[in-house]
């Protein structure tokens, strides 16, 4: 899984950073462990969604030969990316959900590009969840849990944590495994049958203790993680 790419147009190097060369890096990084599947978890773009960005992203995807899902994240165009990535999907709003079924689990893919979901993604996925194995897979791009990160959650978080609580709590049975981004850091946090795993950027990773905006380091990466019949491993990649 690869997030925050904040891709800008050709030429443009957001905070002085060729956010194009650390995508390609951490792309090729990654394909070289041979995976079945990629998900691109959101923020493609680096401001708004925009046409020719999602092209070449996915000119690059296209070219590994692997099989790839993308998600929309705060910067991007859910409708654009259905567009360009997804031209046969039949989406009845502008949300760009669906659901992926794997031998051992099935993968669900949501939009929180809104810093929300609507009340029909909300049923959709009570619908996924209740109709799934005892281990659900889902990947979102804003963590749906407060994670204690001082820059990102005053302003940018997931403005339904009770919704998503009250939701997940009503299958109290099901061990749900949360994979998103947004955040620009990795960490790992728990609430009863949640485990929500936030993955660091291909373009920044931001410092979580300060309250205005400060990188943290000069790392870029990718997760990967491994779902078979009786568990699931996952591990960050940092890419130099």
């Amino acid at each position: 899984m690869l997030t925050d790419l904040h891709i800008d147009e050709e030429g443009e190097h957001p905070l002085g950073i060729d956010t194009r060369s650390n995508f390609i890096k951490v792309l090729h990084t990654s394909v070289g462990s041979g995976p079945d599947l990629i998900v691109l978890a959101g923020d493609l773009c680096n401001r708004v969604g925009d046409e020719q960005i999602y092209s070449w992203v996915k000119t690059q995807m296209d070219a590994t030969g692997i099989p790839y899902h993308c998600i929309a994240g705060n910067h991007d165009d859910p409708r654009l990316m259905c567009d360009i990535f997804y031209p046969a999907k039949n989406t009845s709003c502008d949300e760009l959900y669906y659901a992926h079924h794997e031998p051992f689990s099935p993968l669900i893919f949501l939009d929180s590009s809104e810093g929300s979901m609507t009340e029909t993604q909300y049923q959709w996925l009570s619908h996924e969840i209740s109709s799934g194995g005892i281990c659900v897979t889902i990947f979102m791009h804003h963590p749906p849990i407060l994670a204690g990160c001082k820059h990102v959650e005053p302003t940018y978080a997931f403005t339904q944590t009770e919704r998503f609580q009250l939701l997940c709590g009503a299958f109290p049975d099901k061990s749900i495994a949360i994979f998103c981004g947004h955040y620009h850091l990795e960490r790992t946090v728990q609430m009863k049958n949640q485990h929500v795993y936030i993955t660091p950027s291909t373009f920044i990773q931001i410092h979580p203790d300060f309250e205005e905006f400060r990188p943290q380091n000069d790392l870029i990466g990718y997760r990967e993680i491994l779902i078979n019949e009786d568990k699931m491993i996952t591990n960050v990649i940092y890419v130099t």
